[in-house]
């Protein structure tokens, strides 16, 4: 009888912290493209698949996070435990990294006098904006405006509000008992599958509007890995049934069904690379989790490569700038994320007990 993702669970002895590093320099990687040639240079594998190295990359961390969250709130079962990791997850380290692009990297490589850089207001907003989510795309004062990619200082970090708005998803899920009922989840993936073709097929809404094809494609992805986890106990996890899978979706590749058969097959093959490869690959576990560091520094740390070294090349820049990355993730990571985290319990308890405050005095 073939194995199933459930037989392959071992606690934290998966491969994910080694998926994510490899999911974030991806998107490094293919975003030197950009850097180097500007927003109309051509990523990798974006000509082969129809899809960027990038955006691949992306779709894996959002199955990742769907498997993972789906299993957090389902084990802790608390809501204000949930919220509370998500938000010392994503928020102390996107504000470190911020404030160093405001008043480090910032200063060192803006267009502007010392004195001028600082009397903008624009650089006094750019850490409390970014670092809260509520606009992804600010820009500094005279900083990297003279490059191929001119302006931009931190281009991934638009993905980071879908991430949020998927946790916030997991959660009502769960709260309203989504999560913990089989039957009750497959109906919500059955709609929103439904949704999802008639949406991408009977109209021109993912093409008019970016908000609907972010929303599908991100969607998919983090019900996929939610879907993962919940069917645990029944869904064969082995090679054959991935390369099955990548067949299908090299035949429907000229399809309208394509984007879903590739999230599919690929959330098969993230979970599959998880759990069944398990020699040495498994002792990345002990380095930490530098995705999310790399991730939020590596585009920055690009563009001041660029800034310096004009007349690099895509490979170059991409050597000189992956070490730099590592390091500031490392960094990230041991200063500020690790940290963070170790305070989730008590921020859990002081967000259950503001609630509980909140509703006696609306009382």
């Amino acid at each position: 009888m073939a194995k199933t993702i459930e037989d392959y669970m071992d606690g934290r002895n998966n491969n994910y912290n080694l998926l994510r590093f490899l999911a974030a320099f991806s998107v490094v990687w293919s975003h030197a493209a950009i850097v180097v040639g500007g927003n109309d240079a051509v990523e990798p594998l974006s000509v082969e698949l129809g899809y960027t190295l990038g955006s691949l990359a992306v779709n894996v961390f959002f199955v990742i996070s769907g498997f993972l969250m789906a299993q957090s709130y389902l084990r802790s079962n608390d809501i204000w435990k949930y919220a509370a990791a998500r938000v010392l997850r994503l928020i102390p380290g996107l504000f470190v990294a911020a404030l160093l692009s405001a008043f480090l990297f910032g200063p060192l490589f803006t267009q502007l006098e010392f004195a001028e850089y600082f009397s903008t207001l624009q650089t006094w907003l750019y850490v409390p904006i970014t670092s809260s989510l509520i606009d992804d795309y600010q820009n500094l004062p005279g900083v990297f405006e003279i490059l191929p990619a001119a302006g931009e200082i931190n281009t991934p970090l638009w993905t980071l509000r879908w991430e949020a708005a998927a946790y916030v998803g997991v959660g009502l899920l769960g709260i309203f008992g989504i999560l913990a009922n089989k039957k009750k989840f497959g109906a919500v993936l059955c709609i929103f599958v439904v949704l999802y073709f008639v949406i991408s097929l009977a109209t021109d809404l993912r093409t008019s509007l970016a908000p609907v094809d972010h929303m599908l494609r991100f969607g998919l992805c983090y019900l996929v890995g939610a879907a993962g986890f919940l069917y645990r106990e029944s869904l064969p996890l082995n090679l054959p049934v991935f390369a099955l899978l990548c067949l299908i979706t090299f035949f429907v590749s000229t399809t309208e069904v394509y984007q879903f058969t590739l999230i599919l097959t690929l959330g098969y093959g993230t979970i599959w690379a998880a759990y069944v490869p398990s020699r040495g690959n498994r002792a990345f576990n002990n380095w930490g989790d530098f995705s999310y560091g790399i991730y939020i520094y590596g585009f920055t740390v690009k563009q001041m490569v660029f800034s310096t070294l004009p007349e690099i090349e895509t490979y170059t820049l991409f050597l000189i700038a992956a070490p730099i990355t590592i390091l500031l993730a490392a960094a990230s990571y041991y200063i500020v994320e690790k940290p963070a985290l170790s305070w989730r319990f008590k921020f859990a308890t002081g967000l259950k007990e503001f609630s509980k405050s909140r509703y006696r005095s609306d009382l």
